[in-house]
């Protein structure tokens, strides 16, 4: 099988860049210049193009609650170049607002935690050490979905100061 055609199988299963492909003809031990060759006639058809596949997975990111951080270190991750990351990220219509998002999925956090911070629950009553490990946990979790710091910062204090 060529691989151009082990490309296509590889693609028709879910979208992918441009160095996804690469590595896994790579992997399938198909010659360096047959490579080259079936990635640039993969891109000349729109096959494979990193742009768009950087602005379908903000979006989806967006729709996971995932912060801009996170997005753009799992795009890096998958081997598109950081220029298109923010070029796509500086070209889209609608962005949502980091600080929302995060506001929002502390409010989980704190949910699924058993606490209703922020819900109405008595947090002053809370001894000052439970109160701190708290906001350490919630600290780490807003930072994992990818919020910058100054943000993640902004809504602990705001749920549980």
């Amino acid at each position: 099988m060529a691989a151009i055609d082990k490309a296509i199988y590889y693609l028709n299963i879910k979208p992918r860049t441009r160095q996804q492909v690469i590595l896994y003809l790579q992997k399938k031990d198909f010659p360096e210049e047959e490579i080259r060759e079936a990635v640039r006639e993969l891109e000349e058809y729109h096959y494979i193009d990193d742009r768009n596949y950087c602005q379908l997975y903000y979006e989806m990111g967006f729709e996971k609650g995932r912060g801009i951080g996170r997005i753009k270190r799992e795009l890096a991750e998958k081997g598109i170049d950081a220029d298109i990351i923010d070029d796509v990220l500086a070209e889209m219509e609608t962005v949502p607002d980091q600080r929302e998002m995060a506001l929002e999925a502390g409010r989980r956090i704190l949910q699924e935690a058993g606490y209703t911070a922020a819900l109405g629950e008595d947090l002053p009553a809370m001894d000052y050490q439970t109160k701190q490990k708290l906001k350490a946990k919630l600290c780490r979790r807003l930072a994992s979905k990818g919020f910058a710091a100054d943000v993640v910062y902004g809504v602990a204090r705001e749920l549980l100061d």
